[in-house]
């Protein structure tokens, strides 16, 4: 979040040092600028503390002892699981892969660091949906057994699930490391890559909650644009599912152009963010869209690759 935060103040000081139009219509001294955005800024920080405080109160165990149906528990159930699985399973592989001698050097070259991450990210993967399809057709065996459901047509739910809860995490706690320091996140990646690798529908689904879901929990402010955008990018993604290799090219890319210009119009026109977010955003959203695209192509090949 600090790098954002900095990038929204300097636009702010360029907006006051070239007196631009404030949203009111007159033209804003350094002065009024300097409040609008630091009232803004403080909207934006006390936002988030106020959904990690939420987040922090409110866990799964509360979500268990809901009123809820078994269509809909089960979701919580196996949510549950798979997100202690990815974490727990993240960090274990991260720590083997640093105990390789030559991972152990300080100034490693941004190719390898980001072939490393994206190895990681693999393993990850096959490791969460193994335990999404075991974890997932026994809650379905039990809710049949126990639940004595004649009409129950599971519909492999608990993959689209998988592949939610690996955008989340790789969202949230998965870096990518930057020339010049730095990082950005996995999520994209991830969607680019579930997109071509599942279909439209679990592109959508995973890329639009899986990602809202992070930002409820890290940037709240955004996650209305996130849910829009970000399902938009699955589903543009997923339409290249089973296509040629120049599609798989052509919609990905499709899709981080649907990125940028969704972040970049979403920001503008939104209350609580405005012109200044929007302009701020612009260079982060356009290198995270590109480094999805590269990403989750990789991700791609490589299974593709190991035929799995």
């Amino acid at each position: 979040m600090l790098p954002f935060l900095v990038s929204l103040i300097i636009v702010y000081i360029l907006f006051g040092l070239f007196r631009l139009h404030t949203p009111e219509g007159e033209p804003g001294s350094f002065q009024f600028w300097l409040e609008f955005g630091s009232i803004r800024i403080l909207l934006f920080v006390n936002s988030v503390l106020a959904f990690q405080l939420f987040f922090s109160i409110v866990g799964f165990n509360d979500l268990l002892h809901m009123p809820l149906k078994i269509g809909t528990m089960k979701y919580v159930i196996l949510g549950k699981v798979l997100s202690n699985t990815a974490i727990n399973s993240y960090k274990e592989i991260t720590f083997h892969q640093s105990l390789i001698p030559s991972e152990q050097y300080e100034k490693l070259p941004f190719s390898h660091r980001f072939r490393a991450r994206l190895s990681s990210v693999l393993a990850l993967m096959l490791s969460l949906i193994t335990e999404a399809s075991h974890k997932g057709k026994y809650i379905d065996n039990r809710i049949i057994h126990c639940h004595q459901v004649k009409k129950y047509n599971p519909d492999q739910w608990y993959l689209t699930l998988g592949f939610l809860v690996m955008v989340t995490v790789a969202t949230m706690i998965i870096p990518i490391p930057v020339p010049g320091g730095g990082f950005f996140n996995f999520g994209d990646v991830m969607i680019v890559f579930i997109g071509l690798y599942a279909g439209k529908k679990a592109g959508a689904i995973a890329g639009g909650i899986g990602s809202a879901i992070a930002d409820l929990l890290l940037f709240p402010l955004f996650a209305p644009i996130t849910l829009i955008v970000k399902g938009l990018e699955g589903f543009i993604c997923g339409l290249a599912h089973q296509k040629s290799g120049f599609w798989q090219i052509i919609f990905p890319l499709i899709g981080a152009i649907v990125i940028i210009v969704g972040y970049f119009v979403g920001e503008w026109f939104l209350p609580q963010l405005g012109k200044a977010v929007a302009l701020a955003d612009l260079p982060v959203n356009i290198i995270q869209a590109l480094v999805g695209f590269v990403g989750g192509r990789a991700l791609f090949e490589a299974v593709k690759y190991l035929n799995l």
